[in-house]
C-alpha cells in the first residue's frame, strides 16, 4: 500500500476543515448567526471548485496525488453535507419551515449549478 495518498488526504481534510471554520466565523461575525450562510459559501466553493479540478485532473493534468490532496482531502474537508441537513433540522426545529425549506433548495441547487458551472469554465479553458 501506498502510504502518501492516505497522508495526502489527511492534510488536505485538516486544511480544508479549517477552512470552513474560519469561513464560518467569518460569515457569522459579517452576516449574522440567524442563517448558517457560512455552510452555504463554503459548500457553493467547494462545489465550483470541485467542477474545476475534476476536469482538470481526470482530463488535462492527471496527478493522482494533487487530486487526493485537494479534491479528496480539502475540498472534503471543507464542504459539509451533515452540517447542511442539521442546520436545516435546526431551522425546522425553530418553527422555521419555509426558511429550511428554501435553505434546503439554496444548497442543492447551488452545489449542482455550480459544480456544472466549474466543469464547463474548466473544460472552455483547459481543453
Amino acid at each position: 500500500m501506498n502510504y502518501v495518498y492516505p497522508l495526502l488526504v489527511a492534510a488536505g481534510g485538516a486544511l480544508g476543515a479549517l477552512c470552513r471554520y474560519m469561513t464560518t466565523l467569518v460569515m457569522a461575525g459579517w452576516m449574522g448567526t440567524s442563517f448558517p450562510y457560512g455552510t452555504l459559501a463554503v459548500n457553493g466553493a467547494g462545489s465550483f471548485l470541485i467542477g474545476i479540478l475534476g476536469v482538470l485532473f481526470s482530463r488535462v493534468y492527471p496527478l493522482p496525488g494533487a487530486a487526493a490532496f485537494l479534491i479528496t482531502g480539502f475540498l472534503g474537508g471543507l464542504t459539509t453535507f451533515s452540517s447542511f441537513m442539521n442546520e436545516t433540522l435546526q431551522l425546522w426545529a425553530s418553527g422555521r419551515w419555509l426558511e429550511g425549506l428554501g435553505y434546503l433548495f439554496a444548497q442543492l441547487a447551488c452545489g449542482l449549478l455550480l459544480v456544472a458551472l466549474g466543469a464547463f469554465l474548466a473544460e472552455k479553458i483547459f481543453l
